[in-house]
């Protein structure tokens, strides 16, 4: 087993488990029983590409970072917010090291992706979406509602907004983040299938407006006066409920919540949502808007809105997964095609997909 492992790569596996320097230098010690122990400057310098390692060294990282030596050792870009490949949706209130942590992930789950694919009889759907120049004359709500022509979507709501994504080969990967200060997070590497990370402890409602904002950073060529996520946004939102088709049924009764819950029903996005279209559209005023939503604040729907609706599935990952065992002969080999162990790609894949790796 050759040794030098490649240096992002293994700060990218550091990171992905929320890792400082030191608490891999601790865990690296811990393992190897190291007497003196391995510092946070031998980690430093490993990961900067000014120290090689060993291959007994290479053996101990990955043992410790839960993915195969060849892996550490393998060619793999990495892709960072400066790259402007990489989107997340977030709370303003959300810590860097969050961040980092979750792009850290992704770019393994990518490459992940990537492995198991070579080595399975699946082929993936081919990306070949051109994304539509904003600015001037058209606005994002211009490209939604180019995109539903284009894929012949028919008037009203969008049945499942998983299966568009994967229609245009998107990668959707439904997991657990942790909680709810990152709703998902979208990488599309240029010449590559975009990945969406979507956040299952989010309700349906909103992971379904968080698949339609990641399809705007990839149908939208943003204007330098525009600002990413605000495009997205307005993307989602003419994507999802179409002005010129949600407008009627906004103004066809008063806007109470009773009434946003009969239309939430109807148009598949949350009431709070429905309730923010009303205002954009001008159905309903200012003030009007924050009456309602400090009477839907008094119903607890900030936390949880009732109605919920089922959660959507994907199906290329999975189907992805199950040929890629079919062909390693077991979870465990599919794993170590990936560049990883089972129990971490169990971690890593949200609840619609354990099961395939379960079956």
């Amino acid at each position: 087993m050759a040794g030098d492992g490649n240096p992002e790569l293994l700060v990218a596996a550091r990171e992905a488990l929320g890792w400082t320097q030191r608490q891999l230098a601790e865990e690296l010690t811990r393992l190897s029983k190291a007497d003196p122990e391995i510092s946070q400057g031998y980690v430093s310098r490993v990961e900067k590409g000014s120290l090689s390692v060993s291959a007994d060294r290479l053996e101990l990282f990955s043992a410790v970072l839960e993915v195969t030596p060849d892996f550490l050792a393998g060619e793999g870009k990495l892709w960072s917010l400066g790259d402007g490949c990489v989107y997340h949706r977030n709370r303003k209130s959300t810590k860097a090291s969050t961040l980092r942590t979750l792009h850290a992930q992704v770019n393994l789950l990518r490459l992940f992706l990537r492995r198991l694919a070579a080595g399975s009889t699946v082929t993936l759907r081919e990306f070949n979406l051109v994304p539509m120049q904003v600015g001037g004359l058209d606005g994002p709500e211009d490209v939604a509602r180019a995109l539903r022509r284009e894929l012949e979507l028919p008037e009203g709501p969008i049945e499942s907004v998983t299966e568009v994504a994967e229609r245009v080969g998107a990668l959707v990967v439904p997991m657990s983040l942790g909680g709810r200060e990152v709703d998902a997070t979208s990488l599309h590497p240029p010449g590559e299938a975009p990945v969406f990370v979507i956040n299952t402890d989010a309700p349906a409602d909103r992971q379904r407006f968080t698949q339609a904002h990641e399809l705007g950073h990839i149908a939208c060529a943003p204007a330098l006066d525009l600002g990413a996520e605000e495009m997205a946004q307005a993307f989602a939102s003419e994507f999802l409920a179409p002005a010129a088709q949600v407008r009627p049924d906004l103004q066809a009764a008063p806007i109470t919540p009773a009434r946003l819950l009969q239309l939430k029903a109807r148009w598949r996005i949350s009431a709070a949502a429905l309730l923010r279209r009303a205002l954009d559209l001008g159905v309903v005023t200012d003030s009007r808007y924050r009456t309602l939503n400090t009477q839907m604040s008094a119903l607890g729907w900030k936390t949880a809105e009732p109605e919920p609706l089922p959660p959507e599935v994907a199906t290329a990952v999975p189907t992805l997964l199950r040929a890629a065992v079919d062909a390693a002969g077991g979870v465990e080999a599919a794993a170590a095609l990936a560049g990883t162990t089972a129990a971490k790609l169990r971690a890593m894949l949200g609840d619609q997909l354990l099961g395939v790796l379960d079956d």
